[in-house]
């Protein structure tokens, strides 16, 4: 079944987006990620993200952790993906 993006980032694998900050230490933490073009996307807890029907799971300092969806065999699989803010 093909699933049409609902977000913009959701036309992205996790692979092409960049995490580039988080708003850490206010009641509902944000993050900051940047796709291939360049714009910038604010995102919060349970917000669509990447082309496997991921969602954002957590945001904690530092890191942001994304749950996607896969089916194999009829079968929905999980995996998590932590994405980190690069520190060059």
């Amino acid at each position: 079944d093909v699933v049409l993006p609902g977000t913009p980032l959701e036309r992205y694998d996790l692979e092409e987006l960049k995490l580039a900050g988080i708003m850490w230490d206010v009641r509902t933490p944000r993050a900051m990620v940047i796709d291939p073009v360049g714009e910038v996307h604010i995102v919060g807890k349970d917000d669509r993200i990447g082309r496997k029907r991921g969602y954002v799971a957590v945001i904690r300092e530092g890191e942001m952790v994304v749950v996607e969806t896969t089916t194999f065999n009829g079968e929905n699989t999980y995996s998590t993906r932590i994405m980190r803010i690069d520190k060059q």
